[in-house]
């Protein structure tokens, strides 16, 4: 069988880097990557299509073949067609679209290209060509010959049935849990003179970022030097250059891009963990609040749609109104000032930990689909969205 993944992420790049004793860049990184590979090991063929950057056609030392076409570019036209004609080139008998473009999903169903769709999105964000897109991609879909359709955690599969997919086919989907909630204590309310902030995640608006840094610049004006704020993540020249104008570099650090394994230590370091998305970014579930909870600092959270299954205001995290600066500043405030609800937060991680992931696991869901339509329904049916409670 030739299977094809058409996905973001760098599969080469990650491989190679692994070879030569390098770290994982994000969570279960390394396990998706040998995952990959042990289906290189019994299938004709495994090819990973990365569509975010361009890469020469290459064999690695796996077996999976890897070439990547940059699907949009900077300043310039999207390129679905040179997408499609690799494709073509490819010629797949299976296909696991990793993203929702739906382009692709159009050429696997004209060529009766059998495709599990397995998507790490919700589809929110407005506009007019937002909404055309996901009318399309609903339309697509629904259609008989797509069996199943998976998205990352509960409330982004809820996702897929509001913009009009059939709850019977869709399969939220998960990791394994990497990770023993257990290991790290509570944590007491801290009582030194600097609140340590970090947040933990792209530089980009949409995900609350720049919110973040106005928030902080607030609470400087307000508290004078008694906070301080660590970004960790690849960093944008554009953000040195606001927090520079925005007079706080004096409290502001850039980590950088760190391993995945430095990260629940950094976590764990700062008196609070902020995931601040709007909600125009296309979230699933991010692992940044699992592996926050593992830290058991606390969780500052928007109220972002796709993370309500999984916190409770005052329970597990607080929540503010995402996008609004002076709520996000408000929450921080109150959770400096209130002791008891910092150790209640942080004793509240491990459970919130332990209850974060979904049943079905990606490695499950590919060898159970790859496996056929019979025996993918006899063991998946389960695991629908019409067969599991959500409240």
């Amino acid at each position: 069988m030739r299977v094809a993944f058409v996905q973001f992420g760098d599969y080469a790049d990650a491989e190679r880097r692994f070879a030569a004793g390098g770290k994982e860049t994000y969570y279960a990184q390394r396990f998706s990557v040998d995952y990959v590979a042990s289906l290189a090991r019994r299938l004709e063929d495994v090819t990973v299509l990365c569509v975010g950057a361009d890469r020469l056609e290459e064999r690695l030392p796996s077996g999976v073949r890897t070439l990547g076409i940059e699907l949009y570019p900077p300043r310039r036209r999207s390129r679905h067609l040179g997408l499609l004609r690799a494709l073509e080139r490819l010629r797949p008998e299976a296909l696991i679209l990793m993203t929702p473009v739906a382009s692709v999903l159009g050429w696997a169903l004209a060529r009766r290209v059998r495709t599990l769709p397995m998507f790490f999105d919700s589809f929110h964000a407005s506009g007019w060509k937002s909404r055309a897109h996901n009318a399309l991609l609903a339309r697509l879909l629904s259609l008989d010959s797509i069996e199943w359709v998976s998205n990352h955690n509960l409330a982004a599969a809820l996702d897929l049935v509001r913009i009009g997919v059939d709850p019977k086919k869709v399969l939220p989907f998960d990791w394994p849990a990497f990770n023993n909630p257990a290991d790290l204590s509570p944590k007491a309310a801290p009582h030194g003179k600097v609140f340590r902030l970090v947040y933990v995640g792209m530089f980009d608006d949409s995900k609350g970022a720049g919110d973040l840094l106005e928030a902080f610049r607030l609470l400087r004006t307000r508290s004078g030097a008694s906070w301080s704020l660590t970004f960790v993540g690849r960093e944008v020249p554009e953000f040195r250059d606001r927090v520079a104008r925005l007079g706080v570099g004096d409290a502001v650090e850039f980590r950088g891009l760190i391993a995945h394994e430095e990260v629940i230590p950094t976590m764990r370091a700062h008196d609070a963990v902020i995931v601040p998305s709007r909600h125009e970014y296309p979230e699933a579930l991010p692992l940044t609040i699992y592996e926050a909870f593992c830290s058991r600092s606390p969780v500052v959270v928007s109220d972002h749609e796709m993370f309500r299954f999984k916190t409770q205001d005052a329970v597990n995290v607080l929540v503010f109104e995402a996008g609004n600066v002076v709520a996000l500043a408000g929450a921080l405030e109150r959770l400096r000032a209130d002791a008891e609800l910092y150790e209640r937060l942080s004793r509240n991680g491990e459970d919130a930990a332990r209850d974060f992931f979904c049943p079905l696991k990606y490695d499950v869901l590919i060898s159970a689909w790859l496996r056929g339509p019979q025996g993918a329904r006899s063991e998946l049916a389960r695991f629908s969205l019409e067969n599991t409670s959500h409240g």
